[in-house]
């Protein structure tokens, strides 16, 4: 699997490690910070309100996948309402999302890490804490890293996939203003050919088999082979200079061309 399939494939597979990889890389970062910049200090009060003790890989487990549920709506509903520009609904929904990620983490906290360590017969010791401030440290300030980050993903990929499109059509632009440019010159140039073609049979010139075929070699490049990606440079050559001497014929041989061809074609 490529990285470019990795990143920006729809396929579910896809998207399905591409969230299990970012999540997963939350829960390692939440573990290791608790685990090893929050350790108890004697007197003072734990700032994370988690310690090595406390079932750490369990209870971030929980915390993780509380911020995912608030994350989604977030980059999923709320989002797009702001890239269309609909701020006032935006705010309104963002407000009424943290007011819910602070009552579930309230409640995560208050009982069902209670509930965690009583099954586990665990007691914690920072029991004298102010009620709201677990919910407002240990969840909101927490989620405004996670948002931040799965927010910068989403519109750096949005970004992304606006520049790679603008570039398509660009593109597409191109080929067809290219396909018009030939629908144009074609015919003009067959008329042309034909008509001088016309007047040699009228008079039994010898130049007129020569000419037939020179008109059929390169209505077969032009119809059929210079549409492609690639073309032989040796045979873009050769068209060229049948073009040449078609025009030459086309003006009494008058015009003074010259072509010079260095290297190995």
């Amino acid at each position: 699997m490529r990285w470019h399939e990795f990143i920006f494939s729809e396929e579910k597979k896809h998207k399905l490690l591409r969230h299990l990889a970012f999540w997963s890389s939350w829960w390692l970062y939440f573990l290791l910070c608790f685990f090893i910049f929050q350790q108890p200090l004697a007197g003072k009060i734990r700032p994370y309100y988690l310690t090595p003790g406390d079932h750490l890989p369990l209870k971030t487990f929980f915390l993780v996948l509380l911020f995912a549920l608030a994350c989604y709506p977030l980059m999923y509903f709320i989002l797009p309402k702001i890239i269309k520009g609909k701020w006032l609904k935006a705010t309104g929904y963002f407000v009424l999302l943290c007011s819910g990620l602070y009552f579930a983490t309230h409640f995560l906290y208050w009982n069902f890490f209670s509930s965690i360590d009583s099954f586990f017969e665990s007691t914690r010791a920072n029991q004298q804490l102010s009620r709201p401030w677990p919910a407002v440290n240990l969840g909101l300030m927490n989620f405004v890293k996670v948002a931040a980050a799965a927010a910068s993903i989403k519109c750096l990929k949005y970004w992304w996939l606006k520049q790679k499109e603008s570039q398509r059509l660009e593109k597409e632009k191109i080929i067809a203003e290219l396909q018009l440019l030939k629908a144009q010159i074609h015919p003009d140039f067959l008329f042309k050919t034909l008509n001088n073609i016309y007047t040699h049979a009228l008079s039994s010139s010898p130049r007129t088999s020569g000419m037939l075929l020179k008109l059929s070699d390169l209505l077969s490049y032009m119809l059929y082979e210079c549409d492609n990606p690639w073309v032989p440079l040796e045979k873009e050559i050769a068209m060229m200079k049948e073009y040449m001497q078609l025009e030459k014929i086309r003006y009494n041989d008058e015009p003074e061309i010259q072509l010079s061809i260095k290297g190995d074609l």
